[in-house]
Parts: C-alpha cells; sequence; structure tokens
C-alpha cells in the first residue's frame, strides 16, 4: 500500500505546504491561498497540477491522512 510519504515524494510535494494548501484551498481562490500560505502563485498552481496528476486513491489517501493529523495536532494543543 502507498504511504502518505510516498505520494509527497512521486510528486515532489513538501507535508506542510499540502497540508497548509488542502486547508486554504477549500476556502479561498489560488491568489488568496498563495498569500495566506506564503508561497507564489507559481508554487499553488504546480500543487494543483500535482493535484490532477494524482489517481483518485493517491488523492484521497493524501488528503485524508493530512487531515486528520492536522485535526490531531489541534485537538492536542
Amino acid at each position: 500500500m502507498t504511504t502518505t510519504a510516498e505520494i509527497l515524494s512521486k510528486y515532489g510535494l513538501t507535508r506542510e505546504t499540502v497540508t497548509q494548501y488542502i486547508d486554504a484551498i477549500t476556502r479561498m481562490n489560488q491568489t488568496q491561498t498563495a498569500e495566506e500560505i506564503e508561497v507564489s502563485r507559481d508554487t499553488i498552481n504546480r500543487y494543483k497540477n500535482a493535484f490532477k496528476e494524482m489517481n483518485a486513491q493517491e488523492r484521497l489517501l493524501l488528503i485524508s491522512n493530512l487531515t486528520q493529523e492536522k485535526l490531531l495536532s489541534q485537538t492536542n494543543r
């Protein structure tokens, strides 16, 4: 079974930025997302394109695992 780390590596993504991207892109457009997570619009486009390249299983695994990690870290504060 593919792991989160393997998917991140395969697409050249970082865990922290993907986690922030997932959270922000559901609330904002690309420009606002770039500003919120302090990256360029090119980076946002690269992440968007990487998500498009992923198959459904990879995308769901990445989104669910990183969202769960974020929720758990927020509850443990």
